[in-house]
């Protein structure tokens, strides 16, 4: 099984590396694709960082440059985003040639609001924070539930929880939903060895 992990608009940072890390066990290979072409450019804060993604990325390239990673890609592989990095593989999972890919998860991907009338193509789970500031949680979790292939969770914890960076990093959440990924993950891979 490989991975894919789509970033936050954070980039390859440290913690990045750790979480990939936690996979190496269950993984055939691990391929991070960040807004930043795998730089770490050491945001002093989420503004900054978002700023500098709204001006250098992007959407539309961000989702580009998973599907170029996918593309590149020929061994059964699953799709990890995180809060843009989600955007860019809910568009990636639901496009029309998802090459070996066998199934995706997103976390905290506010960016899906703008595309709940696209069609994934592949299992994606959707873990929601259970409030955004940008828009009302549970109407788009619902709707997006009813799409085939779509699987919503909502949990307690805010926008970020996975990210060290984030004033919303939970530890244990963080530390549970890694443990959770891992249990969906291995059984894919156990069943294409």
């Amino acid at each position: 099984m490989n991975i894919i992990f789509a970033t936050e608009i954070w980039g390859k940072t440290p913690y990045v590396d750790g979480m990939t890390s936690f996979f190496e066990d269950i993984t055939s290979s691990i391929t991070v694709v960040d807004p930043y072409d795998g730089t770490d450019p050491a945001f002093a804060s989420e503004e900054d960082a978002y700023a500098r993604y709204v001006a250098e990325c992007g959407h539309d390239n961000y989702a580009q440059k998973v599907i170029e990673a996918v593309q590149q890609t020929t061994e059964p592989t699953c799709l990890i985003g995180f809060s843009a990095g989600a955007g860019a593989v809910w568009s990636a999972a639901c496009a029309d040639n998802v090459g070996a890919v066998v199934g995706a998860i997103c976390f905290y991907g506010s960016p899906i609001r703008n595309m709940m009338n696209y069609m994934p193509k592949v299992p994606v789970d959707l873990v929601f924070s259970d409030n955004e500031k940008s828009f009302e949680v549970e109407p788009v979790a619902r709707s997006l539930q009813d799409l085939p292939l779509a699987q919503c969770y909502i949990t307690p914890f805010a926008h970020g929880f996975m990210n060290p960076l984030s004033a919303n990093f939970h530890k244990d959440a963080c530390q549970f939903w890694l443990q959770w990924i891992k249990d969906q993950i291995a059984p894919q891979g156990a069943a294409q060895s």
